[in-house]
């Protein structure tokens, strides 16, 4: 017998094929009345992500909104950030990433105002767009996160320390690339400041740098530094303003050149350095007074300035409680411990004065000319008496026999 339906199955199976027309007929209209963005409003990916720190959108950003919403306000696309549609948040994200400087404001607020997840959305965005600007350029979607974190409470204040938090992390790194690029030397490096040998981070600027004065503003991002080196050509002004911008600049080496009065004068503007050192800078009685009066905390340190005697004294008188170390120039190149009772050479500075003389580690030094070497701290304050090309009649203990060995003293090399 061949198969058949029965009439009331037949019959119910049409009520729900009508059924089923009619559901997908309001499903239609609710897609193209409702809160689903139409297709022109649908951004063709996900959010971009910013570019590195410091490089325009190369969509640019534009300032004129109706531009970049398609005739609607930025008020319009911050109120979508809160819709409870997906694809409506994308485009309003999308939207205000392209409206730039013109989302800033109404992101900021709303922010403060919004529910939890707006302001998440909100201060996101305000992050990304902090991204693209410059690296000196506080304004914008920087500034707005600063005054979001100075408000130092709510939700909005704790999300924008997140996002500042990062726009640091992101930016240091940035800084650290732009910087080598420019030919700055960078990181953890082995260097004397006085006559004390460091293994530090440091920041140093000399001949290798390429002269992209823009480069600098990458400096404030350096977080962790410490120590700074400028010479030679690179002493100047310009430079060394941008140097002193270092957030946690402590010491600073400047050595080689000729100085600017202007340089100076970025000095005293200084909120604080503990350590400053000047090595083969010729400087005068004037500039001295100068210097008098910059913001020292810890030791200055003089080498090869031809300063006058009467300009030291006096220096001595204007800054009590200040280290003041003045050297003359001339350089021995040993290395000893500074703790030992007796002045023993631990190893040699590669090309220095005392390798050319033939002074060997192991060797006690206890003599310079006439006057007794018990430390380490006598050598320096005998050696540091003379320049140069000074000739010095050194003795010293070799292994229970006593050598007097004739050196020419040479001046501290760039690379220490």
């Amino acid at each position: 017998m061949p198969f058949s339906l029965s009439p009331w199955y037949r019959s119910g199976s049409a009520l729900i094929s009508v059924l089923g027309i009619f559901v997908a007929l309001t499903l239609s209209i609710e897609n193209t009345t409702g809160d689903e963005p139409d297709e022109a409003e649908l951004p063709n990916a996900s959010l971009p992500s910013a570019p590195p720190p410091g490089v325009d959108d190369p969509a640019g950003t534009a300032s004129d909104e109706t531009k970049t919403t398609d005739s609607k306000p930025v008020s319009y696309w911050v109120e979508q950030l809160g819709s409870d549609q997906f694809l409506r948040r994308q485009s309003a994200s999308m939207r205000l990433l392209q409206a730039g400087d013109a989302a800033v404001e109404p992101l900021a607020e709303i922010a403060t105002q919004g529910q939890l997840e707006v302001t998440e959305r909100a201060v996101s965005l305000l992050e990304t767009l902090a991204l693209k600007q410059k690296p000196n350029d506080e304004m914008g979607a920087f500034g707005a996160l600063t005054r979001l974190l100075e408000a130092g409470s709510g939700s909005a204040s704790m999300r924008a320390k997140v996002a500042m938090d990062e726009i640091h992390r992101s930016r240091e790194m940035e800084a650290f690339r732009r910087l080598s690029a420019a030919g700055l030397k960078l990181g953890y490096r082995e260097f004397v400041i006085d006559a004390r040998s460091v293994n530090d981070n440091v920041v140093w600027i000399d001949s290798s740098w390429n002269g992209d004065v823009e480069s600098l503003h990458w400096l404030k991002w350096l977080t962790d530094v410490t120590y700074a080196i400028v010479e030679g050509e690179a002493v100047t002004s310009e430079v060394v303003g941008f140097v002193v911008q270092l957030p946690m600049l402590r010491t600073l080496a400047i050595r080689e050149a000729k100085l600017e009065s202007d340089v100076l004068g970025v000095l005293e503007k200084m909120p604080r350095v503990d350590e400053l050192e000047f090595r083969y800078v010729t400087l005068t009685p004037k500039e001295s007074e100068r210097i008098s009066k910059l913001p020292i905390r810890v030791q200055l340190v003089l080498m090869g300035t031809d300063l006058p005697a009467e300009s030291i004294r006096s220096l001595r008188e204007s800054m009590p409680g200040l280290s003041i170390v003045a050297k003359q120039g001339g350089f021995l190149g040993v290395k000893c411990n500074s703790f030992a009772q007796a002045c023993q050479i631990e190893s040699l500075i590669q090309g220095g004065a005392a390798e050319a003389a033939g002074l060997q580690p192991g060797d006690i030094v206890t003599a310079i000319g006439d006057t007794n070497i018990q430390r380490f701290e006598d050598l320096q304050a005998t050696v540091g008496d003379h320049l140069a090309g000074d000739e010095l009649d050194i003795t010293v203990d070799r292994r229970g026999e006593v050598k007097k060995v004739k050196v020419t003293l040479m001046r501290m090399s760039r690379t220490d």
